[in-house]
């Protein structure tokens, strides 16, 4: 995978105001770090380096919380109440054309194993596809991998569209690599402190 990092960005969506939380999620404590340093942690160990974080209402509570994040690609959703696919607009806004793709991981869904991240890239790779999606158990998770073409496409959608509505759309049209993977961490959502507790421990 390691032959991608330079062509595959990486967009984190942490512009989220987590009111079930009730605390940015990405800002939580995970094994003595912010959770959102050891979700780049992770992804940078695979080859993946190009890093670019979307952050909102709370970026400032982020930069002064966990300074290390500014390295990376910052870019900030003025108006995250529109919802998540203007998040993704925003991350995905003013790549370079020569990016083989995308993967769209949320701050709340924990970094894969990175066989998975490795599935991904080859079976876009080796078909005409616009995304990739894993699975597990036959259910839909994260990350998502998405061509330079597709995203072309959702950076003309409107705002308050859904990417889970464009992918189906999609995949009506045979444009969608849905993969198994062995790793029930891509179904996570840590919404609530409840999920956020019985993760730390599992």
């Amino acid at each position: 995978m390691k032959n991608f990092h330079s062509k595959i960005p990486v967009v984190i969506l942490a512009a989220g105001e987590s009111k079930r939380m009730g605390t940015p999620k990405g800002l939580l404590d995970y094994k003595g770090k912010r959770f959102i340093l050891s979700q780049v942690e992770k992804i940078q160990k695979m080859g993946l380096s190009k890093i670019i974080i979307v952050l909102g209402k709370s970026k400032e509570d982020y930069l002064q919380k966990a300074p290390e994040i500014k390295q990376y690609n910052i870019k900030t959703n003025p108006h995250p109440e529109k919802g998540i696919f203007s998040s993704i607009q925003i991350g995905l806004s003013g790549l370079s054309e020569d990016v083989f793709g995308v993967f769209i991981l949320p701050v709340d869904v924990p970094c894969p194993q990175e066989r998975v991240w490795k599935a991904m890239l080859q079976n876009m790779k080796s078909s005409e596809v616009n995304v990739v999606v894993p699975s597990y158990e036959g259910k839909k998770g994260h990350p998502v991998l998405l061509s330079l073409g597709f995203i072309r496409y959702i950076l003309a959608c409107k705002s308050d569209s859904r990417l889970d509505h464009e992918i189906h759309k999609q995949e009506k049209q045979q444009r969608v690599k849905i993969i198994s993977v062995k790793d029930s961490t891509i179904l996570l959502n840590l919404n609530t402190i409840e999920d956020w507790e019985s993760f730390k421990v599992s």
